[in-house]
């Protein structure tokens, strides 16, 4: 079934609403893959990525940093 807003991946354990985007929702959200992602938060590639937190181990994004960057 089509969601009302494609860009938004579905609700889940990908996408902890109260949080923020773990890294595979927000490769889904900004279409960029997981591993440039990660590639971006270490600082290895030509472009700089989103925005990111880090609770514990895991890595956040929130939609405000991803929709900063995707209209940067």
């Amino acid at each position: 079934m089509e969601s009302e807003n494609p860009t938004l991946p579905e609700s889940g354990s990908n996408f902890p609403e109260p949080h923020g985007f773990n890294p595979k929702a927000a490769s889904r959200f900004t279409g960029m893959s997981e591993s440039w992602l990660s590639k971006a938060r270490m600082g290895i590639t030509p472009t700089k990525g989103p925005r990111f937190k880090k609770v514990g181990r895991r890595v956040i994004y929130t939609l405000d940093s991803l929709n900063e960057f995707l209209n940067s």
